[in-house]
């Protein structure tokens, strides 16, 4: 099983998916990093040690345990080419609920941009949309929390 964290926003939030990634076991982490939050600063050597001390410390070390593999190419090349099933989060309750997907080792995990989502040239690429759905009246999960309960829940079948 393998993570794509496509164009993350906000560096909390990606630190957050590494360090559960890692936490799950999983050995690398693709990421589309339309937004450049991987690129450290430019401004200065404090201010790039700063940002990797950050990773760091945001991660909790994991940083140091998992592959980062960022996606260099067009990402529809990358989702075309990819063999496995690709199985994206969506906001969206015509996808399938998280509970009645059965995952499989070669599936790709997608989870889009906390604003964004997917865009919609790229959901025709998708094998799968999942959702997991609201029972109270907020309508969706911040990305990270998204992360870590389909991560889990996709470990969980994929045991059984």
């Amino acid at each position: 099983m393998n993570v794509l964290l496509f164009a993350p926003e906000y560096r909390p939030n990606l630190s957050s998916m590494i360090r559960s990634a890692e936490f799950y076991g999983l050995d690398k982490v693709y990421i589309y990093d339309k937004n450049k939050l991987m690129l450290p600063p430019t401004h200065s050597k404090k201010a790039r040690a700063d940002m990797a001390h950050m990773a760091k410390v945001w991660t909790a070390g994991a940083i140091d345990h998992i592959e980062i593999i960022k996606i260099e190419e067009d990402i529809k090349d990358f989702l075309a080419n990819y063999e496995g099933r690709k199985v994206a989060t969506l906001v969206d309750e015509k996808a399938k609920h998280l509970n009645a997907v059965q995952f499989e080792s070669n599936d790709l995990l997608i989870f889009g941009s906390e604003k964004e989502g997917l865009p919609s040239d790229v959901l025709p690429l998708i094998d799968q949309g999942v959702y997991i759905p609201a029972i109270g009246h907020t309508p969706c999960l911040n990305v990270a929390v998204t992360f870590g309960i389909v991560l889990h829940q996709a470990l969980k079948t994929l045991e059984s």
